[in-house]
Parts: C-alpha cells; structure tokens; sequence
C-alpha cells in the first residue's frame, strides 16, 4: 500500500492506494496544538474506510509521504528556533542590508522587515576566501570558540555560518562545525555552502537563516510522528515532499528544512501534472483552493513550471522550488468590510479553531464557506461526511451583523457578493500567472481542486474564457494524491562563472560528473539501484549585464560530444527569445552554474480507469437544493462517487460528495471521464 497525508491550515488529508490498485481516502480537521494528532486521527478514518484497524493498515504499508504546513507557518507565524549567526568580519549586516530590494519598492514609508536573526547574536570572526575560492586569511579558531561560548549562553538553538565566497570554498564553514562538536554543543547547524552554493551573500544568509529557523521545529515534529507511526506498526521510511515536487528521507528532510517551506502547495501541482498527462492536456492552470489559501500553478507539457527563488513574507529563499503563486482567498478566509467601506475577503482566516461561523465552535466572523453555505451551495447534513454538523443560522448572523447590515444587503446578497469576489480573486491570480508570462489564459485548460475550488471553477473559465476546466473526484485530497506521484530528489550546484563559449564541453562534463557521483552515492545509499536512478542536467545562464539567468537542459548524448558549446548557446538564445522574443547577437552569454537534479524512481502511480457507462445521470441524483443566484433556484444535485464514466449533466447542477461541492451554473454541461474527474465545458460545446 502506497499513502499520502497532506497537512493544511484547516485540514488534513489522506489518499491510500491499496495493493489491487484501489483509491481511499480520508479527510479530517487538523490540530495546530499537534499536528501529528491529526495525522493518526486521519489515519485510523482511512484504515476504518477500508475495514481495517491503523495497527493492520500501518505494516502493509510500503510507501508513506508526508507534507505540512508546521515549516511555512513557523517562519509566517514567526515562532521559528533562536539564531545565532557566524560570519566573516564586517559581514554581519548583510541579512538586514539585503540585496538593496523590498517587497514594494515604491512605498518610500516601508519600514525594514525584522531579520530573522538578532544583531547582538551576530558574530564576527576573522576569516578570508577570496573569489576564487583562495584562502587569504586562515580561520581564527580562537575567534570562534569565544563566539561559540557567547551564542550557548545566549540560548542559540539554530546556528548559522556565513563566510564570504565560502560556495567557492567551503573549508571555514565545516571547520567551524568541527569545533562546534568539539565543545559539546548540539544546536541545529545550517552552513551556507551547504544550503545554497552559489554567489551572493545574502540569499546565502537569508536561505541558511530560514533553514536554521525552521530545522528544529519541524525535525522535532517529524522524528514524534515518525516515532508514534513506529508504534502503530509503520515499517516504511517516513519520506517528506518537498517544495521541488520531489521527496527526501526524513533524516535530509530535517538536515535540508527550507526544502519543505512550500510542500503541500508541490504535492498539488504535481498531482495537477499527473491528471494533466492522463487527459492530453498540454497546457494547464491549476488552482488548489483549500480552508486558508488558493495557489496556483502553471504546468506546460506535463511538468510544473519552477523557480530558483520564492519570497515567503518578507523573506527570501533562494532554493528551486514548484513556480506556486498563493492567494489569501480560502473556504476559511474572513469576509470583511475595509475603511473605504469596500467588501474584501482574506488574507485572513478562521483557520481548523475555532473555524468559520458554521462550525459552531465559537467563530463569530463570516468566511467563504458560511456565504457558500447561506446560498446553498453547501450540503450541511453532507459536509465531511456529516462528521461536523453546520448551522445556517450561525452563517447568517455572522453575515448579517458584520456585512450585510453595513453594506444595506440581505445576507443572501451579500452571501453572492463574497462568493462573486472569490471566484474574481482567483481569476486575476490565474490571469497574472499567465499573462506576465506572455501567455494567453484562454489556451489553457482549468485544473480545480481543493475543497472549495469546484464551487468556482466554471465562473472562473466564464470569466477567463477557458473553454475547458477539469474538477477530479479526489479534489479535496489532491495534494496528498499528488504526493505519491513523487519521486525521490536530490539536487547539487557548482559555481561556474564563465564566458558559455570559453568552456569546452569536456569541463561541463567534469562538472556534472562530480555531482553525478554524489547523487548516485546519495541515492544508492537509500536502496536505489542504477537502474532507478535519473540525471537532469541543468545550465544557468544569462547575457553578460542580464541580472536573471535562463535554465537551459542539457542532455547527456549532448554533453559526450568533445569540442566547443556553440550548441548550448543556441539552445541558450532559444529559450531567451521564446521569453522576450529576440536575442542579443554578439552579446556575450555567461553561465552563472550549473545545477544536477537526481531523481530515485519510486513506484508509478496508477490510478484506476473505468469504461463508460452510458449517458443518463439520473442514478446518481439525490433530490435538488434551494440555491441563492439572485433569485431562488431549485436545484438539481447529485453525488459525486455515484457519477459513472459517460454521464453528462447539464447546468444549473450540484455536484456533492463528503468533502468537496462543484457548482454547474445555467449554459454550462459536465461529463465524467474513465478516471472519474468532471469535464467542465460551456453548453454550446458540451452538447
């Protein structure tokens, strides 16, 4: 058996695959006081839907992938490990000095974000690596030892070591590790070499410091729940998702945290790249719209698009990571009224406790769900299984008192307003996702998921004008679904620094061959075979006053051939041109680095695949609901899991199941493809 638990603000979920090929899953509300609490109550539901106890589900299983939210919310929530930092003399301002940008460079009142770590745990030591990775000035070990005793009594649980050009040379930052042991001290240590290796001192810091802040927290979490999972019987190694879309051992995981910052938002785009194969669909726009956020992604040719950098807050990770954009908006964010009197809903959200008004568990403002509850879009008796009971009542004071009334609206309308104002705010995000791009947003196909994301997903294509938009039956589980379409990733980097047309192709292939023998030496050592094993093989190049580089591929029959790398200047300008559309002849093209990703191949996921069934849904109808679009509409509503293959159903329509509602308007038809997933097209291409 194959499973997958997701971590989210307001839930967590859970997809087992069992050995006939069988999908389960399992949704449960999470437990931010311990998140592994709600893991094990999740999957105690699973092995129940299955008719097993956790104590027989746990040992047949031989696959288990993890992602959550504890590393994201640690460095949002700012409740991350003390730092402490070590670096080069006169160096131990650059993570406030940054890299001279801010998050609105025309806002001239901005005041400076907080650095992670504080000035007087700032130490400095002399040192000196030139630019060459040549050591100018030898380590003073003295320096360190006193610096080492000031951060312990400090109470310095993260230690952080940035040395100038130390990704050229990284011999003072393991020396300082070295004496570190030898003093008896255990904090959690995050060289910068390691963490990223690439010119630049402050994304070195930045990346390091956020490494530092979220290790402890999120290792101690990880090594308790891999614990308790041994004690219920989990044989298999706990594997974490990164934000890469590829998982690690727990022991890297924890080693390698900033890795994880953005893994459940990876687990869905890769899940949106599995489902976009399976359907033929070359272009694809993917939004995950959960209790507290939405996030999208971009995915052409059955890969996510991806980034050498996120900005989380206000603070920079410069690590690869999926290409993910997240909104404020969820089923779980707050509707409110701002100065200007304006309807505005998030970023703020009521979260698993106490929850939207409905849950009736003390939430007193009105959120998403409460207005999607009012217009009946919401099935109370069916929500999560009906394992939480909804009240109307709740949703409509929360709206009345805090929306309606101001505004002068019934909280009917002001139900449609909130809910008009989702679906608005997911389409600018998917039109900025693409249009910023050079992309047209209308030769994409929608991919919606989440547990909110089906009650939006044809008023955004209406108003995008995609013609096509795709809701899966596991829509609400998908990031745990997604997990399991992962494989094992390793990635390494070696600063270059050169003229692409200087090198010959004999030195790329030294470079590569380094990193190939540390990701074969990494993966064989967690029980892949050479067989299982994957290179990509990646250049990171730019014009010489270009400040961004372009990711250009190289392959290995390319990287055989002796000689000079006219070749990959072609393949450079290509991709430049396919971005701005033109080149800059004679210009010269400099390559920054050179990255290798190495990939473990863990089993394929298969998902089942049914035959058509014929065109009739009327048995899978379940009565109709009164929904509120202006007007009182009877509508009909049928269940999700009874919709075989070949049933076309024709707006207004409601498709429910236990965790997720989609919302069919008036000129809009569904089909059920063989994978069971809602193909969602305007009326007049659907008949």
């Amino acid at each position: 058996m194959q499973i997958g638990v997701d971590i989210g603000g307001t839930f967590t979920d859970l997809v087992c695959i069992d050995d006939t090929g069988c999908l389960h899953t399992a949704k449960t509300p999470s437990t931010p006081d311990d998140p592994s609490r709600g893991v094990l109550e999740g999957l105690s539901l699973l092995a129940e839907r299955m008719a097993l106890t956790l104590q027989a589900m746990l040992p047949a299983t031989g696959l288990f992938i993890h992602g959550s939210t504890v590393a994201t919310n640690l460095v949002v929530e700012r409740k991350g490990a003390e730092l402490g930092l070590i670096t080069t003399a006169g160096f131990r301002d650059v993570i406030e000095l940054r890299d001279g940008s801010k998050q609105n460079r025309y806002n001239i009142r901005m005041a400076p974000p907080d650095p992670l770590i504080e000035r007087p745990k700032r130490l400095e030591v002399d040192e000196r690596v030139n630019s060459k990775g040549e050591v100018e000035k030898p380590l003073d070990e003295d320096g360190i030892r006193a610096a080492i005793k000031s951060l312990q009594d400090k109470q310095v649980e993260g230690l952080v070591v940035l040395f100038l050009h130390s990704h050229r040379n990284g011999v003072h930052e393991n020396r300082v590790r070295e004496i570190v042991a030898e003093s008896n001290w255990a904090p959690f240590i995050s060289l910068s070499h390691e963490v990223l290796r690439r010119d630049g001192e402050y994304d070195r810091v930045s990346t390091a410091a956020v490494n530092a802040y979220v290790g402890p927290g999120l290792g101690g979490y990880l090594q308790r729940l891999a614990a308790k999972l041994g004690e219920e019987g989990l044989a298999a190694p706990v594997l974490v998702m990164q934000s890469t879309g590829g998982v690690l051992p727990l022991d890297h995981a924890v080693r390698h945290a900033v890795g994880a910052v953005t893994s459940g938002p990876a687990g869905g785009a890769m899940a949106g790249a599995l489902f976009a194969k399976l359907a033929d669909e070359p272009r694809v726009v993917t939004y995950d719209m959960g209790g507290t956020s939405t996030d999208i992604c971009l995915i052409e040719d059955g890969k996510p698009l991806e980034r050498q950098e996120t900005q989380l807050g206000e603070v920079k990770i410069a690590v690869p990571a999926l290409d993910i954009s997240a909104l404020g908006a969820g089923g779980g964010s707050i509707a409110w009224i701002d100065p200007g009197g304006i309807l505005d809903l998030g970023p703020h959200s009521a979260g698993a406790s106490p929850g939207p008004a409905c849950y009736d568990q003390g939430g007193t403002q009105p959120t998403l769900t409460d207005a999607n509850l009012v217009l009946g879009l919401i099935a109370p008796e069916t929500f999560l299984g009906g394992r939480i009971s909804l009240s109307r009542s709740r949703s409509i004071t929360a709206l009345e008192e805090h929306i309606a009334r101001p505004l002068g609206l019934s909280a009917e309308e002001a139900a449609l307003a909130i809910n008009a104002l989702a679906s608005a705010r997911i389409a600018e995000g998917m039109r900025a996702n693409t249009v910023r791009r050079g992309l047209d947003p209308r030769e994409f196909t929608i991919f919606s998921f989440g547990g909110a994301g089906g009650l939006h997903a044809a008023s955004v294509a209406q108003e995008l004008e995609i013609p096509r938009a795709i809701v899966p039956r596991e829509a609400s589980v998908l990031s745990a679904l997604g997990f399991l379409a992962a494989d094992v990733r390793h990635d390494y980097q070696r600063v270059v620094g050169e003229n692409l047309l200087d090198l010959k192709t004999e030195e790329l292939r030294r470079f590569f061959s380094e990193m190939e023998e540390d990701g074969a030496l990494a993966l064989g050592d967690e029980g892949f075979t050479s067989e299982q094993i994957r290179f990509t093989r990646i250049l990171d190049c730019r014009y010489l006053r270009q400040v961004y580089t372009i990711p250009v591929q190289a392959s290995a029959e390319e990287l055989s051939k002796d000689g000079n790398t006219i070749w990959m200047a072609e393949a450079f300008e290509e991709g430049y041109s396919a971005l701005y559309r033109h080149v800059h002849e004679r210009n010269a093209i400099v390559v920054d680095s050179v990255r290798l990703v190495a990939y473990g191949i863990l089993p394929s996921l298969s998902l089942p695949k049914e035959d058509m069934a014929g065109s009739d849904p009327v048995s899978a109808q379940r009565g109709t609901r009164q929904i509120f679009q202006g007007t009182i509409i009877d509508t009909p509503c049928y269940w999700f899991d009874d919709l075989k293959p070949g049933m076309r159903i024709t707006g207004p329509a409601l498709v429910d199941s236990e965790s997720t509602t989609v919302a069919l308007p008036d000129q809009y038809g569904a089909v059920i493809d063989p994978y069971g997933s809602l193909i969602i097209t305007p009326a007049e291409k659907f008949l």
